[in-house]
C-alpha cells in the first residue's frame, strides 16, 4: 500500500460519525486526495523518474522524454498538469500507457489509481479494441495507429441488431496474436461496436428494479425499518408512495439517501441536491448520481462513463445493505460484512468493465468508509443528512 492510500485508509477507522464535529472531519478528507499532478509524479517515480518531485522541469522532460523513446509526441499541456493543475482527457490516458509500455492490466491499474476515473478499456469502440490488443501484446502506440487507419472507424448499425456484450468482444481479442487477424476481425465483424455499456446497463436497471420496483427494498425498508424521517416524537411513521411499477424516481432517489423532500425543497433547486454535494471534492461532484441521470440509463439514452461507474456503486452498495435490512429487520451489521459488500461491489464493477473501489478515488471512499461502520446503510445517510443541514443552515 502507498503513502497516499495509507493517509486516506485511517480516517476509515479512525472517524466517528457519533462524533460532535463529523461534518468538519468528513470534510477534511477531502483535502487529502490528490490533484493528478501529483499522482503523475507518483507514477513516473515508478517508473524510474528519480529527481526532485518538486522540480516542474525536469518532470516535464522526463515525461517528453518517455514519449520520445516510444516514438509519440508528448500532449502540448504536460507543463500545466503540474503549472495550472489541469486534468487529462481520456485518451491522454491511454497515450501515457503507451507511451511507458504498459500491457492491458497496467492500463487498467492507472487508470483506477492515476486517473481514478472512469474505465479503462470499452472495447465496443474500435479505436479502444485496438488500444486494448495493442497493450495486452505490446505493440507500440504507431503500430495501433496503422491498424486504426486500415479499418472502418464508422460502425455499420445495419447488419444486426443483436446485443453483443464487451465480455464476447474482449474473449475474440483474447484469442488473436496478429495485426492481421485483429483488422480482419474489426472489418468484418464492425457490426459489433454499435452500443456500449451493454452490461452495466442492464446491471442498474436491474438494481433499480430491486430498489423501487413495486416490490422493491425502498419499500420494504419503510415497512419493516424505522426512518430518519419519521416522528420519534409523536410515533409517526414516514409512508412512501408507489404506483403499480414502483416509487417515482425522484422520490425513489431521496429515499435512497433517506433525504426529505421538504427540506430538499429548500435548497430552490429543480429536483437536484447539488448544492450539497458542492462541499466535495470536484472528482465525488463529478457526474453524481442524479434523478436525469438514472432516467436517462433507464431509457437506454446514452451517459457518460463516470455517470455509469457512479450509478452502479450506488445502487449496489443500497441493494446489498438494504436487502440485509429488510431481511434481518436491522440496519447492524456482522462481523464479515464490509468485507463481503466491497468483495461484492468489486465484482459488480469488474463484470461491468469498470475499475475496482479505489480509497484514493474521493466518492469511493465515502462507500468504503460507510461500509465499515456498524450501521453501513444508517451512516451513509447521516452524512447527506447532515451536509443537507449545514448547507440549508449557510443559506439561511
Amino acid at each position: 500500500m502507498s503513502e497516499y492510500t495509507e493517509r486516506l485508509q485511517v480516517p476509515l477507522e479512525t472517524i466517528s460519525w457519533e462524533d460532535d464535529n463529523f461534518i468538519e472531519e468528513l470534510l477534511d478528507v477531502v483535502q487529502l486526495f490528490r490533484p493528478f499532478s501529483v499522482s503523475i509524479t507518483e507514477f513516473i517515480t515508478e517508473h524510474g523518474y528519480d529527481g526532485d518531485s518538486f522540480d516542474t522541469g525536469a518532470k516535464v522532460a522526463f515525461i517528453r522524454a518517455a514519449f520520445e523513446k516510444a516514438g509519440m509526441d508528448a500532449p502540448r499541456e504536460v507543463r500545466e498538469w503540474f503549472t495550472v493543475g489541469q486534468p487529462i482527457k481520456r485518451d491522454t490516458a491511454f497515450l501515457i500507457c503507451f507511451a511507458f509500455g504498459l500491457d492491458g492490466s497496467e492500463t487498467d491499474e492507472f487508470f483506477r489509481r492515476y486517473y481514478a476515473r472512469e474505465r479503462s478499456f470499452n472495447c465496443h469502440r474500435v479505436q479502444e479494441a485496438v488500444y486494448y490488443f495493442c497493450l495486452n501484446n505490446g505493440l507500440s502506440y504507431a503500430e495501433a495507429l496503422d491498424i486504426q487507419a486500415r479499418i472502418p472507424l464508422t460502425v455499420d448499425n445495419r447488419k444486426s441488431t443483436d446485443v453483443v456484450y464487451t465480455g464476447s468482444i474482449i474473449a475474440d481479442l483474447n484469442e488473436m496474436e496478429t495485426k492481421e487477424e485483429l483488422i480482419s476481425y474489426l472489418t468484418v465483424n464492425n457490426d459489433k461496436f454499435s452500443d456500449s455499456n451493454v452490461t452495466a446497463y442492464e446491471m442498474i436497471r436491474h438494481l433499480w428494479e430491486s430498489s423501487a420496483g413495486s416490490n422493491g427494498l425502498l419499500l420494504g425498508e419503510r415497512e419493516k425499518l424505522p426512518s430518519m424521517l419519521d416522528d420519534a416524537a409523536f410515533g409517526k411513521k414516514t409512508g412512501l408512495r408507489a404506483a403499480n411499477t414502483g416509487v417515482r424516481p425522484w422520490d425513489a432517489y431521496l429515499a435512497i439517501f433517506q433525504l426529505d423532500k421538504k427540506d430538499v425543497r429548500k435548497l430552490e433547486t429543480d429536483r437536484t441536491i447539488k448544492p450539497i454535494i458542492e462541499k466535495l471534492h470536484a472528482d465525488a461532484q463529478d457526474s453524481f448520481p442524479d434523478r436525469q441521470g438514472i432516467e436517462l440509463i433507464l431509457h437506454g439514452k446514452h451517459v457518460s462513463y463516470e455517470r455509469v461507474r457512479k450509478w452502479l456503486v450506488l445502487l449496489t452498495f443500497y441493494t446489498f445493505w438494504a436487502g440485509k435490512a429488510v431481511k434481518l429487520t436491522t440496519y447492524e451489521a456482522k462481523t464479515g460484512d464490509a468485507a463481503r459488500c466491497i468483495s461484492h461491489m468489486n465484482q459488480m464493477l469488474i463484470d461491468a468493465g469498470y475499475p475496482e473501489m479505489y480509497v484514493g478515488n474521493p466518492y469511493d471512499w465515502i462507500f468504503l468508509y460507510a461500509a465499515q461502520s456498524s450501521e453501513p446503510l444508517t451512516t451513509f445517510r447521516y452524512i447527506w443528512n447532515e451536509l443537507l443541514t449545514t448547507t440549508l443552515e449557510e443559506h439561511q
